[in-house]
């Protein structure tokens, strides 16, 4: 199913859908939320609305129109379900952003070393940050918050228990972030619960654990690096499908995005970034991306199959 292309949170993938007719409905999983990073399930909120974006997108090709009509969380569906949306079904036009779908992906490597062409870009709820300066000034911040997020050995747990590190594993290939996806090397793989459980203590002691995290260096090497914000009462089903389209619009310049969660997620690097950025009061960070024109091809997706998607 095209819509299950969206980005979600560690690829968790929390979005279930129910037909019913000419309704079509839109569920969040909470059994595979993250209740560590996480607790409000607000990025499972985010996720959701990429997902539904996407499915708006990928009917109109159809020439399918789907009214959406938000919930306010029912859950009565039981088994965890929180319902999302609605969507109304009826004859209408095809939106051509929805060729970008397979398009879109994250990437986790260095950029091409080549210019990019911004020509179309319509958002005006991204800052564009190009200058060298501005980009390790976010870079070393990008830095510090993950250092700090990852001092929570819960949530170090939690981030480990959605690597699918060994293609033997259960789940691989179905959800979470493998090692093609994250580019790491079959030694790199074997080491992380290691480095990120057993010895973090130790190597922390020995203060290694930021160079260990450091993305600094391929975060310098994106020529572009977006701040996404939006309104910060905004639904957050909105705000991902506002998200859903910013990908798409930069898959459709030849960009794959890299986001930097941490920077947004860290309460003190949140409030500097948009205080350096000029992002108004009233605004929140929803998320800072790289992007850049990707050096290879598209990892192969994690993706569950619809059996676990349609209820």
């Amino acid at each position: 199913m095209r819509a299950g292309l969206a980005p979600t949170v560690h690829n968790t993938q929390p979005a279930r859908w129910v037909r019913d007719g000419d309704v079509l409905s839109l569920f969040c999983d909470t059994n595979v939320g993250l209740a560590v990073g996480d607790p409000s399930g607000r990025d499972a909120a985010l996720s959701c609305g990429a997902v539904l974006e996407a499915m708006v997108l990928a009917l109109s090709a159809h020439h399918i129109a789907a009214h959406v009509t938000l919930t306010e969380g029912d859950t009565s569906h039981g088994a965890g379900l929180v319902a999302v949306a609605h969507l109304t079904l009826s004859q209408g036009d095809v939106d051509g952003l929805h060729n970008q779908l397979e398009n879109r992906f994250t990437w986790r490597a260095c950029f091409a070393d080549q210019p990019v062409q911004l020509f179309g870009w319509t958002r005006d709820d991204t800052r564009l940050v190009f200058d060298e300066p501005a980009r390790a000034w976010l870079a070393e911040r990008n830095d510090f918050a993950s250092h700090e997020i990852m001092q929570a050995a819960a949530f170090r747990r939690e981030l480990v228990s959605w690597m699918r590190l060994n293609p033997q594993h259960p789940r691989a290939g179905l959800d979470g972030m493998d090692r093609a996806s994250m580019h790491m090397t079959k030694t790199e793989a074997f080491a992380v619960p290691f480095v990120l459980i057993k010895f973090w203590k130790i190597l922390s002691l020995l203060r290694q654990t930021k160079k260990l995290t450091s993305e600094s260096n391929l975060t310098l090497k994106s020529p572009i690096i977006a701040l996404f914000h939006r309104n910060e009462v905004e639904n957050p089903v909105i705000t991902g499908r506002a998200y859903m389209r910013l990908c798409l619009e930069a898959a459709s310049l030849g960009l794959a995005g890299w986001p930097m969660a941490a920077l947004s997620d860290c309460a003190q690097t949140h409030q500097e970034t948009c205080d350096r950025f000029g992002i108004p009061a009233g605004q929140r960070l929803i998320q800072a991306i790289r992007f850049g024109v990707p050096s290879g091809p598209a990892p192969t997706r994690a993706r569950r199959p619809l059996h676990e998607t349609l209820l």
